[in-house]
């Protein structure tokens, strides 16, 4: 089933390039490898992506590598955005939370067009 997958902002520009990555919380059933999703930047539809690869990891695990290439930010910077993106979810013990770190690849036929090729 295809899930729509919001983003707030394009960190890094990473939703105009055919592969992305993102960091959400753990949930192995909704993150699954060959899952569909609906790409959604601001409420505008990007296209559609197909879940290639997850790694569950805690926050104390990103590394500069990781953190460079999901949003242009230092491991501690992104780690205050994940904090900040979820403040609303009461309980969350960020010590042992797993986030699932997720590469997609949009669908060459669902992708808005772009301006230049």
């Amino acid at each position: 089933m295809d899930e729509r997958m919001e983003f707030d902002e394009n960190y890094n520009n990473k939703l105009n390039c055919n592969c992305f990555t993102t960091i959400r919380l753990h949930a192995p059933t909704k993150n699954a490898v060959g899952a569909i999703k609906q790409i959604y930047l601001k409420g505008i539809w990007k296209g559609n992506a197909k879940i290639m690869g997850v790694a569950s990891i805690r926050l104390d695990q990103i590394n500069p590598t990781v953190a460079k290439l999901d949003a242009d930010m230092s491991p501690d910077e992104l780690r205050r955005l994940l904090k900040d993106c979820y403040k609303n979810r009461p309980g969350i013990n960020w010590d042992t939370q797993l986030m699932d770190y997720i590469v997609l690849e949009y669908i060459k036929e669902s992708k808005e067009p772009t301006l230049f090729k």
